[in-house]
């Protein structure tokens, strides 16, 4: 029977908040100040800016509610994967998306205590049509809720194929 909470759990989240740490530092030393930097044209850039709401900036200035809402996010990410996950469920893929969407939690919920907002930088888009702003943490919250899309997926086939499922 796998531990729910393994080595690899622990690096994967350590990993993730480290990256996205480093590169909000990065970005904060490099883009103050600065107009867009494209990479790729207009289509991927470099431009710091500050979210104070939720995810896509929706609710900007409400900074506090939103590390509150992290910050209960977090301990209930938590208790889920160690009290509400079966072993079945508990997949090498169910483990890195939940330490991949914790990595990148505790990222943005470490951004406000120390910045104005939570720092955002990656600015990709055609033309008018731009998705919103984001970091490293939110790349990894997204892939690691694809992730969870996938390993429930997985999990639900393999109940079929049991006869477990309805």
């Amino acid at each position: 029977m796998q531990k729910k909470f393994n080595l690899l759990f622990f690096s994967i989240v350590g990993v993730v908040w480290l990256l996205d740490f480093l590169s909000k530092q990065w970005a904060l030393s490099k883009l103050a100040g600065q107009p867009y930097q494209p990479i790729l044209g207009e289509y991927l850039g470099l431009e710091l800016t500050f979210n104070t709401g939720g995810i896509f900036g929706i609710f900007q200035g409400n900074a506090m509610f939103f590390h509150i809402m992290t910050g209960v996010a977090i301990l209930f990410l938590l208790v889920y994967y160690a009290r509400g996950v079966s072993a079945e469920e508990n997949t090498r893929l169910f483990q890195v998306a939940m330490a991949m969407v914790l990595g990148g939690a505790l990222g943005n919920f470490t951004d406000r205590f120390y910045q104005e907002g939570v720092v955002d930088f990656i600015n990709m888009g055609i033309g008018p049509y731009r998705w919103p702003t984001y970091n490293v943490a939110d790349a990894f919250i997204s892939t690691g809720a694809l992730f969870f899309v996938l390993s429930f997926i997985q999990y639900e086939r393999r109940k079929k194929r049991s006869g477990g499922g309805s």
